[in-house]
C-alpha cells in the first residue's frame, strides 16, 4: 500500500516535472476528445459568383462551411426590392435576379449563405437616404420576410436553400449621427443614419416578427464594430478616440434595450481588425456581457475579421501565421463560428485569402489546414496548461486520422519543437515556406518565427 502511495506521488512529481521544465514539449491526447471542431474558417465574399468556378473551389477543398453575403451588393435590401412603396406581398416588387446569382455561386461550392439583412459600404453623403431608419419597420420586416421565403421555401420562383443564418443590419455602430438640417449632417456612418435607440427598435420589431414567421430559423446581429476602446481589464480607456468609445456605448445600450424588451437573438455578431490575444480579450467581454443580459446561450460570431492588416506591409508568411493564430484561438475560445474578410482576390492585405490573379496566398494555407481539422471533426486535448504566449496550436482526432496545426507569431523569436502524441507519431508535416510556398518538410526541431506547420500523425 506504502509503495503504490510513493508511486502515485513521484509520478505526479515527475509529471508537474514534465510541464514546467519542459515547455516547449507539445503533450497531446489524440484518444481524449475535449470539443467539437466548430466552424471558425469560413468567409466573406468570394472572387467570383460563377457556377463551376476554378478559383471557388478552394473554399471547397478548405471544407468551408458558409459564406457572409455583406459587401455583395445585389443582396442589398433595397437592391432587391428598390421601391420601398411597393406592394410587399408581390413578386413583381422584387428584383431576385443578381442575388440569385450570387447565392448560387455560393451553394455551388458547398457552402451555405450566411445573409447579412441590410446594406453593403456606402457613401455617407450619396447614399443617405439609403442609410436613414426605415420609415416603416413592420414592412421592413415583412420585406425581409420575402426573401426568406424566396430563398428557403421557393416563393416567386425561387429556391430552397434551407438558410439558418439571418443577420439584422451590419454595423450601426459606426460613428454617431447629428442632424444640422434638412439637407446638411455630419456622420462618420457609413451604414446607419439614425440614432441608436431607432436601431435597438428596428432590430426588436424585425426579430421579433422573423422568428414568429421561421421560428426553426436562427435570427440576430447586429455586426458590431468592434471594441478598440478596452482595456486589457475590458474598461474604457480615458484617452480612447471618442469614435471607438461609440462602439462600446452602442453596445451597451443595445445590451439594456433586450434586457428590457426582451426580442428574440439566436446570435450576436462582431467584427474586429486587431491581433489575435486582443481578440481573446473581447472574446470573454463578449460572452460576460450577453450573460449579464441574460442572452447567456445566443452563439457568439466574429463574422468580419483580419488580423490587424495595417501590421501587415504584404502577404508574406507571417501574414500566414498571423491569421491561423486566429483561427486556433477562436476554437480554443470557444467562438461558435467566424467568417475572415475578405474572399476576393485582389491581393489586398483586407482581402489576403488570395495573390492578385487568384493564386492562393500564404493565409489560405491556415485556412486549408484548419479545414482538415474540421472534417476530422473532434479535438483533442492538448495537456500543456499553457504554451508560450505566441504559440497556438489545436489538435484534432477522428475516424479519418489525427492532426496538430500551430502557429507561431512571435515578432523575433523561434521557438523550440517536440511533439509527445504517445503511440501516435508524425506522418508527415507541411508549412509555408521562406518562398512563400506550401510544402511538405521534415518535422523541424523548432516552429521559426512568423510560420506555421501542420502536422499528421499515424498509430
Amino acid at each position: 500500500m506504502l509503495k503504490r502511495f510513493f508511486a502515485a506521488v513521484i509520478a505526479f512529481i515527475v509529471s508537474i516535472a514534465q510541464f514546467v521544465f519542459t515547455p516547449n514539449v507539445i503533450r497531446i491526447d489524440f484518444d481524449k476528445v475535449v470539443d467539437e471542431i466548430r466552424p471558425v474558417h469560413n468567409v466573406g465574399r468570394m472572387p467570383e459568383y460563377e457556377l463551376d468556378s476554378e478559383i471557388n473551389k478552394v473554399f471547397t477543398e478548405a471544407n468551408m462551411t458558409s459564406c457572409r453575403t455583406h459587401d455583395i451588393n445585389c443582396t442589398d435590401i433595397h437592391n432587391i426590392f428598390p421601391g420601398f412603396s411597393a406592394d410587399v406581398n408581390d413578386e413583381k416588387s422584387y428584383n431576385f435576379k443578381d442575388s440569385d446569382k450570387v447565392l448560387a455561386a455560393i451553394v455551388d461550392t458547398g457552402m451555405t449563405p450566411f445573409f447579412r439583412l441590410g446594406i453593403s459600404y456606402s457613401n455617407a453623403q450619396r447614399d443617405h437616404e439609403l442609410l436613414l431608419p426605415p420609415t416603416d419597420y413592420n414592412k421592413w420586416a415583412q420585406i425581409c420576410e420575402h426573401i426568406i421565403l424566396h430563398y428557403n421555401e421557393g416563393w416567386a420562383n425561387g429556391f430552397n436553400y434551407n438558410i439558418k443564418y439571418w443577420e439584422i443590419w451590419n454595423e450601426p455602430d459606426g460613428g454617431k449621427y447629428t442632424e444640422i438640417s434638412e439637407t446638411e449632417f455630419e456622420t462618420e456612418n457609413v451604414f446607419w443614419h439614425g440614432s441608436p435607440e431607432e436601431f435597438y427598435r428596428l432590430y426588436d420589431v424585425a426579430a421579433n416578427y422573423l422568428k414568429n414567421k421561421f421560428p426553426d430559423l436562427k435570427i440576430g446581429g447586429y455586426g458590431s464594430c468592434g471594441f478598440y476602446a478596452l482595456t486589457k481589464t475590458n474598461n474604457v480607456k480615458s484617452g480612447a478616440p471618442a469614435y471607438n468609445k461609440y462602439f462600446v456605448e452602442f453596445f451597451q445600450g443595445f445590451l439594456d434595450y433586450i434586457e428590457e424588451h426582451r426580442p428574440p437573438m439566436d446570435f450576436f455578431t462582431w467584427h474586429s481588425y486587431t491581433t489575435t490575444a486582443v481578440n481573446k480579450r473581447w472574446i470573454k467581454y463578449v460572452n460576460e456581457n450577453l450573460e449579464k443580459a441574460g442572452y447567456g446561450d445566443a452563439e457568439v460570431i466574429c463574422d468580419e475579421w483580419n488580423y490587424n492588416p495595417t501590421e501587415n506591409d504584404k502577404l508574406d508568411r507571417r501574414y500566414g501565421a498571423n491569421q491561423t493564430s486566429m483561427l486556433c484561438m477562436f476554437q480554443n475560445e470557444g467562438l461558435d463560428s467566424a467568417f475572415y474578410y475578405c474572399g476576393i482576390a485582389t491581393g489586398a492585405l483586407h482581402g489576403g485569402m488570395f495573390l492578385k490573379g487568384g493564386k492562393p496566398s500564404t493565409a489560405y494555407y491556415g485556412f486549408w489546414a484548419f479545414g482538415q481539422l474540421y472534417k476530422l471533426g473532434n479535438q483533442a486535448e492538448i495537456k500543456n496548461r499553457k504554451l508560450k504566449d505566441d504559440l497556438y496550436a489545436v489538435a484534432a482526432t477522428g475516424e479519418d486520422g489525427q492532426a496538430l496545426l500551430i502557429a507561431n507569431v512571435s515578432e523575433k523569436k523561434d521557438r523550440k519543437l517536440k511533439i509527445d502524441a504517445g503511440e501516435y507519431t508524425v506522418d508527415k508535416v507541411m508549412t509555408v515556406n521562406q518562398n512563400n510556398e506550401w510544402v511538405e518538410i521534415p518535422l523541424p526541431k523548432k516552429i521559426e518565427s512568423g510560420s506555421m506547420l501542420y502536422i499528421t500523425f499515424k498509430k
